[in-house]
């Protein structure tokens, strides 16, 4: 059996917002498009499906849910109508996606949740059916009653966090128990954000969900425009470029990554 996991990135939809957003510039996020259009920016939403070499399967985030084709006010809600802007092409979201695979929800044995930002588990519910839903009991407790209404189709199990060899606090999960999937603690963005460590053929593959926005986050030490603990997420920042810059680490992606990146690992 091989003891590395395989990685396949899924774009399940898109967003633009103020660049203020992803990248630290002002005190407050100003509302899209009014800076205009110079201050945009376009980005994917990732998802992530991974097999381990005994077949279970894992799903990290669920990015839009199919209501925002028809109903995106009533399903988002008038608080971020103002902010951001949203798209889900035909054919993209996590249950689409997975059904062009052959695959269906039952054939998910897990599904991760980074953190309960609203670009992250909009789409939990096409997920329903999945064997479980982890989250970190720090973010289930900072943001679970706030997010409720994308999460209340399925059942979410917070988990302790545990040691584990890797990230800027040694803590999180270790998916399998052998090593080859870590959920790494990297907080500041939220209290409980998780960054995803995958042994894949190669090397490492670190998916730093929201520690930073882009390459250019840990490159430049950018933060992202919202943070719970700035601190905290200049530590999880750094360890990310940290870890992006050792030999055995084959790529380090950004959720809203919109350069081209490869799709497969």
């Amino acid at each position: 059996m091989n003891d590395f996991v395989k990685v396949e990135v899924l774009h399940t939809g898109r967003l633009k917002y103020d660049r203020s957003l992803a990248f630290k510039e002002l005190d407050s996020i100003p509302p899209v498009n009014q800076r205009g259009e110079s201050f945009q920016s376009e980005v994917p939403l990732s998802s992530y499906l991974i097999e381990h070499p005994s077949g279970r399967r894992v799903v990290v985030d669920a990015g839009w849910h199919e209501d925002i084709r028809t109903r995106p006010e009533q399903h988002l809600g008038s608080d971020l109508w103002q902010f951001i802007e949203y798209d889900l092409p035909a054919g993209s979201s996590v249950r689409e996606q997975l059904q062009a695979r052959g695959l269906t929800p039952k054939d998910i044995d897990l599904v991760v949740i980074s953190h309960l930002d609203v670009d992250h588990i909009s789409g939990l519910e096409l997920l329903k059916g999945a064997g479980r839903f982890l989250v970190s009991q720090p973010e289930w407790e900072f943001a679970a009653v706030s997010q409720e209404a994308w999460h209340r189709e399925v059942f979410v199990t917070p988990f302790a966090l545990e040691p584990i060899p890797y990230g800027p606090y040694q803590a999180g999960l270790d998916v399998f128990g052998d090593g080859s999937l870590y959920l790494v603690h990297t907080p500041g963005h939220t209290p409980g954000h998780l960054s995803i460590l995958a042994k894949v053929e190669k090397g490492w593959l670190l998916l730093a969900s929201d520690a930073g926005y882009a390459e250019r986050s840990w490159q430049e030490m950018i933060l992202p425009g919202i943070t719970s603990d700035p601190d905290q997420a200049m530590k999880s920042l750094q360890w990310v470029r940290e870890f992006a810059g050792r030999e055995d680490c084959v790529a380090a992606l950004a959720h809203h990554e919109a350069k081209p990146i490869p799709m497969r690992f």
